[in-house]
């Protein structure tokens, strides 16, 4: 059982190309394409989202990989535009750790969160889509986007902030769930995949340059592609 995990209720309807309408409980099992899907909504944020995914991998010991669908932004529109859909080669936090308020500081931060997990950085988690979607019978497809993701506990609200994660992590996307997500698979040790559409460019808080609709629509048409019922 592949264990979906989407932050908000409307995500995860698109997800699985439900009506807006349509009833959905926090923790779901249904069957899509003939695979069994255990839908988790695992709320807004790193600490929801680690929350919930450690209380339903608890309950259910059967869940064998962890899908992760959702929106994101983007930090180069040039490289991942409004709608496209991009996923994740790494998670980083970039938040964990030592912080300057000087941008151009960086200091090396050598205690990892789990005395049991050596990351390298402690706070970067490096994934390998191809071999994870195959390793839960998936398949990816050849346009979608691949690059790191940075997950934070506050999205990025102005220009500058934006760049400084870009320059200092080389992310493509910015999101609020993936690494607790990602870290819970490796704990566990069973595979997981990151796939997100880009809804805004990091950074800019002028709505008129967000697409929340094209991206949260974009969204059905991810599972039919990893479950091969889409060319």
């Amino acid at each position: 059982m592949i264990l979906l995990a989407c932050a908000t209720r409307h995500e995860c309807l698109s997800a699985v190309n439900h009506p807006a309408s349509s009833p959905t409980s926090r923790f779901e099992p249904m069957r899509i394409r003939g695979r069994d899907f255990l839908l988790c909504l695992v709320g807004i944020g790193p600490v929801a989202a680690a929350m919930s995914v450690g209380a339903v991998l608890e309950r259910h010991p059967e869940v064998t990989g962890i899908l992760n669908l959702g929106i994101c932004g983007s930090f180069d529109i040039a490289r991942a535009p409004l709608g496209s859909t991009c996923v994740a080669s790494a998670e980083i936090w970039p938040e964990y750790g030592v912080r300057h308020f000087a941008p151009t500081e960086e200091e090396v931060f050598g205690h990892q969160m789990f005395a049991d997990l050596n990351l390298d950085p402690v706070n970067r988690l490096d994934l390998d889509p191809l071999t994870q979607a195959t390793a839960m019978g998936m398949t990816l497809h050849h346009t979608w986007f691949t690059g790191p993701s940075l997950t934070v506990a506050g999205v990025s609200g102005d220009p500058e902030r934006a760049e400084q994660l870009r320059e200092r992590h080389h992310g493509l996307t910015e999101n609020m769930e993936g690494f607790s997500l990602a870290l819970a698979a490796k704990r566990q040790g069973i595979p997981f995949l990151e796939i997100r559409t880009v809804s805004n460019p990091v950074g800019a808080r002028d709505k008129r340059l967000w697409n929340f609709r094209l991206a949260v629509n974009a969204l059905q048409n991810i599972l039919p592609v990893l479950t091969g019922d889409s060319p």
